[in-house]
């Protein structure tokens, strides 16, 4: 028996070639206006909603491996995006926070990702958007759930 696959009507396929859009459509503007990496702005986006974040947390929120979060914490470091302190809990690791710096540039791109990703939703009404972002939510802890 042959079993066919119409990738144009298989969702993880199409959802997938959805996303790498989504993201070079939002790239745009802090690769090309800053110079920032994927990975250096979602840990960057990471470490300004979550203050004294570590870099393990850093993984589990952006769902970025070790290595691509280690690079991207040594590179924003370098570009002096960042403070980092010894961690109180556990000596072995820093916790990092935006410097002053690092927090002009995130309060730079913010509002320039968010008017692109308005641009991006604006042929969906309200209530579209909220069914999708609730639909991905709900897909999302599918896949989590053991």
């Amino acid at each position: 028996m042959k079993h066919n696959l119409d990738l144009e009507n298989f969702f993880p396929y199409q959802f997938s070639i959805l996303a790498q859009q989504m993201s070079e459509y939002i790239a745009q503007i802090y690769r090309e206006q800053y110079g920032l990496s994927r990975f250096e702005w979602r840990a960057l986006a990471a470490i300004a909603q979550t203050p004294n974040i570590t870099a393990k947390d850093i993984i589990l929120v952006t769902r970025l491996d070790k290595m691509q979060v280690s690079r991207a914490i040594a590179k924003l470091s370098e570009s002096g995006y960042l403070n980092q302190q010894t961690s109180q809990l556990d000596k072995r690791s820093s916790t990092l926070s935006l410097s002053e710096v690092g927090t002009t540039l995130y309060g730079e791109i913010v509002p320039k990702v968010k008017e692109q990703e308005a641009l991006l939703l604006s042929n969906l009404s309200d209530s579209e958007r909220e069914s999708f972002l609730t639909i991905t939510k709900k897909l999302s802890a599918k896949i989590e759930a053991p």
